[in-house]
């Protein structure tokens, strides 16, 4: 079962990614539905809004033309929240390879997420390469999602630039 931290992470990372969607960044009011420019279904729109606001997310308010729900002071945090990134004094690279199975997507999806956040480059779909070193958020994380039989974690050093 996953942590309550690590569910609330997930839930930031939906309601990011949502917020991506609409391209206007931490400034974004949510409107009705119809007034929303958005192909997200609007079964999907409102268990979103649901979530986000128990969570904190959003907050309703009451305005003229009806219900709007804004960002909170906490989400504005949570986005810019820092990741600690330590870089390597070895000269070598993190490279992070997965092969996850499908019944698993959510736990990829989560792990990939994460990879980008933390400043990993995608090198192909399940291959990730970072000149950090490995933080133990990344550990955790594999350990929680159960996914050790499924990553690996290499130290790298490149022999020639391109």
């Amino acid at each position: 079962m996953m942590s309550s931290k690590r569910a609330a992470s997930k839930v930031t990372w939906e309601f990011f990614e949502l917020l991506a969607k609409f391209g206007k960044g931490e400034q974004i009011i949510f409107k009705a539905y119809s007034e929303v420019d958005t192909k997200v279904p609007k079964t999907t729109f409102f268990r979103k809004i649901r979530k986000f606001e128990k969570h904190g997310l959003i907050l309703k308010k009451h305005s003229n033309k009806g219900h709007v729900f804004v960002v909170t002071p906490k989400a504005k945090y949570l986005r810019h929240k820092a990741i600690s990134k330590v870089l390597r004094q070895d000269g070598n690279s993190t490279l992070v390879i997965f092969d996850i199975p499908e019944e698993k997507h959510n736990a990829r999806d989560t792990l990939r997420r994460y990879l980008i956040r933390s400043g990993y480059t995608q090198i192909r779909e399940s291959c990730f390469l970072s000149p950090f070193k490995i933080p133990t958020d990344l550990k955790s994380l594999i350990s929680e999602l159960k996914l050790r039989e499924n990553v690996s974690v290499f130290s790298a050093k490149s022999d020639y630039l391109f």
